[in-house]
C-alpha cells in the first residue's frame, strides 16, 4: 500500500490530540517542613531523577540533603510513598498495592535513589518488581502488557477476531498490509496507538485456509512510548457456505523503557463466524470468539521478569451488512455496521469489559481493500476512537 490516504491521516490527527489535563504516567508530590510541590513525568527514570537533592530543592526551596522529606508517588496508578528521614541518606519506599516496603541504603541520597532505580529496572532481583508489575495491570489502563485496550494481551484476541471477520467476507490469497490508528482515554490517562498488521493467506482447499500474521504496534501514553508485536498462525475451515471456524496460536512480546515494563506473551484462540442472508442485499453475521492469553517469563540479563498474568477473553459481535449498489474497479461494495462486546476473566486487570461500535466499507466478496471507523466505550469511563484501512495484493 503506497498511501494510507485521508482516513489514516485524519485518525493520526485525532489520536494525537490529548486532553488538556491528561494524567501523567508518573507523578511526585513533595512535602518538606510544610513546603510542598509536585510534578508529572513520562518515564520511570525521570521519577528517580526527581528524588535527587537539586530536583527536590526545585520543588521545595527549603529542602536540604539532611531534611526530612516525604514524596507521594503515583507509579502508573499505583500509589507509593518515598521518604528520607532527617539526617539520613536512606530512602524508604512503600508500595502497599504490591506489598512492597523496602529501604535503599546508599552513602548519599543520590546513591540511595539510584539503588531504587536499579530495583525498578530489575537489576537487584525481580521478586518485588514482579509484584509491582502485576499490580500495575489493575491500577491503570496504560500498561503495555495487560490491563487496557492497547495492551499486548488484549490485542492478541482483537487480532484473531479481526482476521476471522475478514475471512468470513471472502478469502483471497496473497499478502496484505494495513494501518489501524486509535486513541482512548480512561481514568484520566490518554493513549494513542498505531498498529501495522501484515498478513499472508494460502488457500489449501476450497474450504481450508492457512494464514500468517505479524502485527507490530507503537503506543504513546502520556508521552511514554511502548512497543509490541506478535507472530500468529491461523487455520480457517469453512464448515458450510455460511459457517466458518478459525483456530489460532500467537506468540510475541511487549515492552516500554519509559514505563519500566515488558513481558513475553502468547495466546490460543477459537472464533466462529456465522453468516445469515436476510435478503439479496442484506446479511447478518454473528461472530463469537474465545481466547486464552498469558504472559511468560522473560530474562533481562540475570533478572527473570514474570508478570504471571493470564486471562480468558470473550468477544461476541454482530455485523449487519448491505450491498451498496456501487462498484470500484469492477468490484461491488458493501457497507457494514457492527457492535462487539469484550469481557475478561482470570487475572485482575484495569479494564474488565469494553464495547466497540463501528462501520466499514469493503468489496462484498473477496475483499482487497477496506476502510472503517469505530467508537469504543467501557468500564472505568473508557472512551476511544479508531480508524483503520488496508489493502491486499
Amino acid at each position: 500500500m503506497k498511501n494510507l490516504g485521508f482516513p489514516a491521516a485524519l485518525a493520526l490527527g485525532l489520536a494525537a490530540a490529548s486532553p488538556a489535563q491528561a494524567r501523567d504516567p508518573f507523578s511526585l508530590s513533595l512535602d518538606v517542613d510544610g513546603n510542598s510541590g509536585s510534578r508529572g513525568f513520562n518515564s520511570i527514570e525521570n521519577v528517580v531523577d526527581a528524588l535527587s537533592t537539586n530536583a527536590l530543592r526545585g520543588l521545595a526551596p527549603s529542602y536540604t540533603d539532611v531534611s526530612a522529606a516525604t514524596a507521594r508517588l503515583d507509579l502508573r496508578g499505583a500509589p507509593a510513598l518515598a521518604a528520607y528521614a532527617s539526617n539520613s541518606p536512606a530512602l524508604r519506599v512503600q508500595i502497599p498495592v504490591a506489598g512492597i516496603d523496602r529501604t535503599f541504603q546508599g552513602s548519599t541520597r543520590e546513591e540511595s535513589a539510584r539503588l531504587f532505580q536499579r530495583f525498578l529496572e530489575g537489576r537487584d532481583g525481580a521478586g518485588s518488581l514482579n509484584s509491582l508489575l502485576r499490580a500495575t495491570t489493575h491500577t491503570s489502563p496504560i500498561d503495555p502488557v495487560a490491563g487496557g485496550p492497547n495492551s499486548a494481551l488484549t490485542q492478541l484476541a482483537v487480532a484473531d477476531f479481526g482476521r476471522a471477520v475478514q475471512g468470513s467476507f471472502g478469502e483471497r490469497g496473497g499478502v496484505g498490509i494495513g494501518a489501524r490508528i486509535g486513541s482512548f482515554t480512561a481514568a484520566g490517562y490518554d493513549s494513542w496507538n498505531l498498529t501495522i498488521p501484515i498478513d499472508a493467506n494460502w488457500r489449501i482447499t476450497e474450504r481450508d485456509t492457512v494464514s500468517f500474521e505479524a502485527p507490530i504496534a507503537y503506543t504513546s501514553a502520556g508521552g511514554a512510548a511502548s512497543y509490541s508485536g506478535n507472530i500468529g498462525m491461523l487455520y480457517r475451515r469453512r464448515v458450510s457456505e455460511e459457517w466458518q471456524v478459525q483456530v489460532s496460536g500467537r506468540v510475541g512480546a511487549a515492552g516500554s523503557v519509559d514505563l519500566g515494563a515488558g513481558s513475553g506473551v502468547y495466546g490460543l484462540g477459537l472464533v466462529s463466524t456465522l453468516r445469515m442472508p436476510i435478503s439479496e442485499t442484506w446479511r447478518v453475521t454473528l461472530v463469537n470468539g474465545i481466547n486464552y492469553v498469558s504472559t511468560f517469563a522473560s530474562s533481562i540479563g540475570r533478572t527473570v521478569i514474570d508478570y504471571n498474568v493470564s486471562n480468558t477473553i470473550f468477544r461476541n459481535g454482530i455485523i449487519v451488512s448491505r450491498d451498496l449498489g456501487l462498484e470500484v474497479g469492477g468490484m461491488a461494495l458493501a457497507a457494514s455496521a457492527y457492535a462487539i462486546d469484550t469481557r475478561f476473566t482470570g487475572s485482575p486487570v484495569f479494564v474488565r469489559n469494553f464495547q466497540e461500535f463501528g462501520v466499514f466499507v469493503s468489496p462484498a466478496a473477496n475483499p482487497r481493500f477496506g476502510v472503517g471507523v469505530q467508537l469504543m466505550t467501557g468500564d472505568r469511563s473508557l472512551f476511544g476512537f479508531t480508524i483503520s484501512t488496508g489493502v491486499k495484493f
